[in-house]
C-alpha cells in the first residue's frame, strides 16, 4: 500500500517537472556529473536535447531530455511509458485504478552520470523499479554524437539477476536556437 501512496503523490509532480523541463529555460531535473576526455568533447554536447527511446525487449518507450551547459554538470531525465500505458489522468482518476494497472503508469527516471569521449557519449541511470518484474534495475547507455543528433543503444539489467538484460535504442536531437 505504501508504494501506491508514493506513486500517487509522485506522478503528478514528476510529470509537471518534465513538462517544465521541456518548456522552461532552467531545467528542474537534478544536476548530472559530466566527464569528458577533452574540452571539445564537452563542448560538442552544449545545448538542449530532446528525443525518445524504445525497447522491443520490454515493450516500453518514452521521452528523453538533456540540457548541457559549459562546465562539468548537466540536467536531464527520462520519462518511461510502460507498455499499455494510458493517457495522463487527473489524480482523482489515478486513485480509482485497480492495483494491477499501476504497472502501466509512467515513471520519471533520473540520469546519474554522463561521459563524452571522441564523439561517443556513455552514461548511467539511477536504479529504478521495473514495472514488469517489480524489481530494481540499472540502465547503461551509449551513443554516437553526430553534430545535432545523438543515436545509441541502452541495456537494462536486473540487480537481482545480473545476467538477465533487455536492450533498446534511443535518439536525441539538439534544439535549434
Amino acid at each position: 500500500m505504501r508504494t501506491k501512496s508514493w506513486l500517487w503523490r509522485s506522478l503528478p509532480v514528476g510529470l509537471a517537472a518534465l513538462l517544465a523541463a521541456c518548456s522552461s529555460q532552467q531545467s528542474p531535473a537534478p544536476e548530472i556529473p559530466v566527464g569528458a576526455a577533452k574540452k571539445s568533447d564537452r563542448s560538442a554536447l552544449v545545448g538542449k536535447w530532446f528525443g525518445e527511446y524504445s525497447s522491443q525487449d520490454t515493450g516500453r518507450s518514452g521521452s528523453i531530455v538533456f540540457e548541457f551547459k559549459e562546465g562539468e554538470t548537466a540536467h536531464g531525465d527520462v520519462l518511461m511509458w510502460p507498455k499499455g500505458s494510458r493517457n495522463v489522468m487527473a489524480p482523482s482518476e489515478v486513485k480509482a485504478l485497480p492495483e494491477d494497472q499501476l504497472k502501466t503508469m509512467p515513471q520519471i527516471l533520473q540520469i546519474s552520470f554522463v561521459e563524452a569521449k571522441g564523439g561517443y557519449l556513455t552514461g548511467n541511470m539511477d536504479p529504478y523499479i521495473d514495472p514488469d518484474c517489480n524489481c530494481e534495475v540499472h540502465t547503461t547507455f551509449g551513443g554516437s554524437i553526430d553534430g545535432e543528433v545523438i543515436v545509441g543503444d541502452f541495456t537494462i539489467e536486473r540487480l537481482d539477476h545480473p545476467g538477465k538484460a533487455a536492450k533498446g535504442k534511443w535518439k536525441v536531437t539538439r534544439q535549434k536556437g
